[in-house]
């Protein structure tokens, strides 16, 4: 009851020496073409995203991480100029190490069945225009992330447990009634 949308202030990449804004038509930092990038990547960077037509089939199979997919597709500076900021800030992880299946699943599934990256994403990016979310994609806590401690803190205490702190735990165990009890 106390999550919010975040606020309607646009962001921003400082990239190439300046404060930018954040590229419109992409899909978790993914371009579905290097129209809006000018500015935000070199002139090498952007005739990468271009010969990604040209490029053979990238086989996800199962998985990969999705810096390797992107770099592989798109070259490295799309994912440290733009997939990483965004990733890192959502999965707190580095992108060369993020599950494309988990962190971006409709784009793993564009994957496999689009030849090109950008295509994938442009057709991901009709899919949303004919379809478009019915609210926000990410929601934060009132008042910030450094209130949800304290509450879970007061909730625990309101159904009878107890919080201890500098105590070692040398256990968990779990409980018939799917609890845990901490030793």
């Amino acid at each position: 009851d106390r999550l919010q949308p975040p606020s309607t202030a646009t962001a921003s990449l400082w990239t190439r020496g300046a404060l930018r804004p954040m590229p419109k038509g992409h899909v978790m930092g993914v371009p579905g073409t290097a129209a809006a990038l000018s500015g935000v990547l070199s002139a090498e960077g952007l005739a990468r995203i271009g010969r990604d037509a040209e490029l053979p089939r990238t086989e996800v199979g199962d998985d990969v991480a999705v810096g390797e997919y992107v770099a592989a597709r798109l070259g490295r500076e799309v994912v440290d100029r733009l997939v990483e900021p965004l990733l890192g800030g959502v999965y707190a992880g580095d992108a060369y190490r993020i599950s494309l299946r988990s962190a971006v699943p409709q784009l793993f599934e564009a994957a496999r069945t689009h030849t090109s990256l950008t295509e994938a994403v442009r057709a991901l990016q009709g899919r949303t225009a004919t379809s478009p979310p019915s609210g926000p994609v990410f929601m934060g806590i009132e008042g910030g992330i450094g209130t949800l401690p304290p509450a879970v803190a007061d909730s625990v205490r309101a159904r009878g447990g107890e919080i201890l702190t500098r105590a070692p735990v040398t256990e968990l165990r779990r409980t018939a009634s799917d609890g845990w009890r901490i030793v």
